[in-house]
């Protein structure tokens, strides 16, 4: 094989490595975006049927799912400290 053909396979796989790597960084972040969220509003959901029998609720809409994905346990606590205050 000629040297250019090796430098210029090695450039384009180099190039092609820089797309992919590009492209899938945010994809790899809003996926677990969207995990954190799908877990917080199981968590919600949870927490409101076993809170249903203490007359204990949390809002679950998307601002507060997203809260609670976004800052976790702390979000939770959060949350209910708010929902207690002005309900």
């Amino acid at each position: 094989m000629e040297v250019g053909v090796i430098l210029a396979t090695l450039l384009l796989l180099i190039v092609l490595y820089l797309i992919v790597r590009l492209t899938l960084g945010p994809l790899k972040v809003l996926t677990r975006f969207f995990v954190h969220c799908l877990i917080a509003l199981l968590v919600l959901v949870g927490l409101n049927f076993a809170g249903f029998y203490a007359g204990f609720h949390l809002p679950v809409n998307p601002v507060s799912v997203m809260g609670v994905g976004i800052l976790g346990f702390p979000g939770l606590i959060l949350l209910a400290f708010l929902s207690y205050l002005f309900i």
